[in-house]
């Protein structure tokens, strides 16, 4: 377990709440509510696939532009445990339905992959370890009470717990950061990651409307 300092606590329990609240989110919610009609489920799968392909987009920008040699090992071992794992969210739950292009979601997956182009590298970690990874925990751990026995869900319940140590274990070791930058990061990152899901949300229950 990473011994925290008191800034890297105060990164640890500010990002603690914003998981909190994320789990609150709507698309949590459909996803854990027991009582969300299965075609409202299985659009989620559907419309949160364009973000677990962008995904992808966000985690290979960050390794590709990253130049400091620790970040740039970190930052590639990350791309090399993620790469496919949105073929596995596709090939996990079969569906007819296909996703269309939506600007909310291509927005709010266009804004990582910038800050992950352009940050200083301690920051591209805390987007990609932090947010990234903790939110695909939050979403894999509801993921996992809708679809038992999904392959995507079972994985990524084991994976990103490590993932998210990864980026304390990172934060830790490295004294090239500020506080006051980080909790803003933190704070606007989560906002888009709400963002998109709330919008995801949207989009399946007016999918599984029309399907009705």
């Amino acid at each position: 377990m990473t011994t925290m300092t008191a800034p890297l606590e105060a990164v640890a329990a500010r990002n603690d709440q914003h998981v909190r609240a994320y789990r609150s989110s709507s698309l949590i919610g459909l996803l854990q509510d027991p009582a969300t009609p299965g075609p409202v489920k299985d659009a989620v799968i559907v419309h949160v696939t364009p973000w677990s392909n962008a995904f992808q987009r966000m985690i290979n920008a960050r390794a590709a532009f990253e130049t400091d040699p620790q970040l740039k090992a970190l930052a590639i071992e990350h791309q090399q445990e993620e790469v496919g794992h949105n073929e596995i969210l596709a090939e996990s739950h079969e569906s007819a339905r296909t996703s269309s292009w939506d600007p909310v979601v291509e927005a709010g997956a266009a804004w990582f992959v910038e800050q992950l182009r352009t940050l200083p590298g301690v920051q591209r970690v805390v987007l990609a370890h932090l947010v990234l990874e903790a939110g695909s925990l939050t979403f894999s751990n509801a993921g996992s009470l809708a679809f038992p026995g999904n392959s995507y869900f079972a994985l990524h319940d084991e994976a990103d717990l490590e993932h998210i140590e990864m980026g304390y274990r990172l934060l830790a070791e490295r004294q090239d950061w500020q506080l006051d930058d980080v909790l803003v990061l933190l704070d606007r990152a989560w906002q888009i990651i709400t963002m998109v899901s709330d919008r995801i949300a949207e989009l399946a229950l007016h999918d599984a409307a029309g399907q009705a």
